[in-house]
């Protein structure tokens, strides 16, 4: 157990406005055939030479392994597609050795390549020929069993690391660094939102149905899903989640791919789980007076290793899932000896967990497998911790295995709740004026984490959400943040729409001499600035100059400077282009 959005994917953002009043289940006819969303990390693809063959039972074995097979007999329509895959990992069949893949062999989604040739089993000299180790295989069975293999290695590798930088003396920051601390803050911020949320009566019902479409076509995982909605209770929440299949993968494809409304979904049961992890952690009789030191091992590509780790000592770094780190050692070195042959242009990192006994940490919980699981043969040397969970990078030194080659350790420290440094950076996640407008803020946070298609889907759902139509103030938020998300990526004709469309609706319950309303003229007026319309940017800049004027004890000094500034050398533009 691991205790990425694709262009290709079709993201539903539905209303997810959160609320803590129940709300009446609505019967939703399940369609017959399977959603085009893909609910998982990795997909299939198959290149066939004949599409009349029928390979009906050889996808339902290939299902047993991943949901989503993309079957494909033009070449040229199968590499549009895969070079349009930015999140999911691909595991690719092909029927003999295809010219087509040199183009796209080192491409970072293509996970691995196989061979289904058939042929060669009506020549057993050939099976001579064939390498035991190679990936040509002459049925789909021998096929399955070494990709279940090669998919479960992937998903343990997958989970989503951020981190943030030590504190530092020079308060210029870079804007890979900014970034990169936005998306660690995200992570924290999905953990706040599941330890204050109050999820309705309905939720499970809701992901009960949202799996059951996105699994129509899988029976054994829609067999489990029956027997989710028929015994599920909340303290047995672990037990499903460390259950390999349809809530592992969909919750871990979630940490990646910030799909919001399957948080929503999913959060009623990633509360209850943490709920429990923390009823165990109070009674970790596993833990001495010894610090407990615990092994998780991760392949990354090396430049992701020094933005996220190297460059970040005595930095923080979370584990963006609930997942599992090893008493054994050999067990986590053993995990990235096969990554490394898979892919030998990774770097191997060894995390070394060091846990002090006296620290706890409410929403940093972990337990011992044995307990999770009820039984004390299941896992014995293995720990669970919590959601989000963070650490310190104390050292990070390379070394030697015998059998890996060159590695870094990577040790960490589990921190409490009350880290200064920690507390220091969620402080804004605390304020009130996120705990009353949530979604907005992490609109926000999207858009500093450059995910800016993200952050426009996010706010569209949102203005189809009634809770949000219905309160004036609140929708304001929305179209002001679509206006800046447009403005980011250059589209400033539909910058300009959000931003009227926010003023007028602020009009609807401000009187027109408001100070609220300069920074909506001033909005307005930078598109229209770069629309290369000077003079009604100039007209809204000093309509914004004009509000603050009127009240000068309300006024924020820098940004009076800031409109002066762009009135300035907005009219100076004009007089040259006149």
């Amino acid at each position: 157990m691991g205790c990425s959005q694709s262009k290709s994917t079709g993201l539903s953002v539905e209303p997810i406005e959160p609320a803590s009043s129940s709300k009446s289940a609505k019967f939703r006819p399940i369609p017959q055939q399977q959603s085009d969303r893909i609910v998982e990390d990795c997909i299939i693809i198959w290149v066939l030479n004949d599409s009349s063959i029928d390979v009906e039972l050889e996808k339902a074995k290939l299902r047993h392994i991943v949901s989503t097979i993309k079957i494909f007999t033009d070449r040229d329509q199968c590499v549009a597609y895969i070079m349009n895959i930015r999140v999911e990992k691909i595991f690719l069949i092909v029927p003999t050795e295809e010219s087509f893949v040199d183009s796209i062999r080192n491409l970072p989604q293509l996970e691995k390549i196989y061979i289904l040739d058939s042929s060669f089993r009506e020549n057993d000299k050939n099976i001579n020929i064939i390498p035991a180790s190679s990936n040509i295989f002459y049925d789909i069975d021998s096929l399955c069993k070494q990709l279940e293999i090669d998919v479960d290695l992937c998903e343990l590798d997958l989970i989503v690391l951020t981190a943030s930088a030590p504190i530092s003396q020079d308060d210029t920051i870079s804007a890979n660094l900014k970034k990169q601390g936005a998306t660690f803050l995200y992570a924290q911020f999905i953990r706040e939102i599941n330890f204050r949320l109050k999820f309705d009566n309905n939720a499970k019902n809701e992901f009960v149905n949202f799996c059951r479409i996105h699994y129509v076509n899988n029976p054994e995982q829609l067999h489990m899903i029956d027997e989710f909605e028929a015994n599920y209770r909340p303290q047995k929440a672990l037990l499903w989640l460390t259950r390999p299949g349809f809530i592992w993968r969909v919750l871990q494809r979630m940490q990646r791919t910030f799909e919001i409304d399957i948080l929503y979904k999913l959060g009623f049961l990633v509360k209850h789980a943490h709920t429990q992890l923390n009823i165990f952690h109070e009674n970790n009789s596993f833990l001495t007076e010894n610090i407990l030191v615990v092994y998780r091992g991760k392949t990354m590509f090396n430049d992701k290793f020094n933005s996220l780790v190297k460059n970040n000592l005595h930095g923080l770094i979370s584990f963006n899932n609930f997942f599992t780190a090893h008493m054994d050692k050999t067990v986590s070195l053993d995990f990235i000896h096969r990554r490394l042959i898979a892919l030998p242009n990774v770097t191997g990192v060894l995390f070394e967990i060091y846990v002090n006994p006296t620290t706890y940490s409410i929403r940093s919980p972990f337990a011992s497998l044995d307990k999770v699981h009820g039984d004390d043969k299941v896992n014995t040397n293995g720990v669970l911790f919590g959601l989000n969970t963070v650490f310190r990078i104390d050292s990070i030194e390379e070394f030697t295995d015998e059998s890996v080659g060159i590695l870094w350790n990577v040790k960490l420290t589990l921190i409490a709740d009350d880290d200064p440094q920690l507390l220091r950076l969620v402080a804004p996640l605390r304020s009130n004026e996120v705990h009353a407008n949530p979604l907005s803020y992490m609109g926000k946070l999207f858009m500093e984490m450059g995910e800016y298609m993200r952050a426009e889907q996010f706010f569209l759902g949102m203005l189809q959400d009634t809770s949000v139509l219905n309160q004036p103030r609140r929708l304001v938020r929305v179209h002001n943040g679509l206006a800046a998300n447009y403005m980011l990526k250059g589209d400033y004709i539909k910058a300009l729409e959000q931003s009227q469309q926010a003023l007028d609706v602020s009009l609807s319950y401000l009187p027109p001499q408001h100070t609220d309303l300069a920074p909506l003229y001033d909005a307005i007026g930078k598109s229209y600035f770069h629309l290369n319309d000077y003079q009604k940017a100039i007209e809204n800049y000093e309509r914004a100059a004009d509000l603050i004027a009127l009240n000068p004890q309300l006024s924020n000094d820098q940004f009076i400077t800031d409109l002066k500034v762009r009135i300035d050398s907005t009219k100076k533009l004009l007089n040259n282009k006149q």
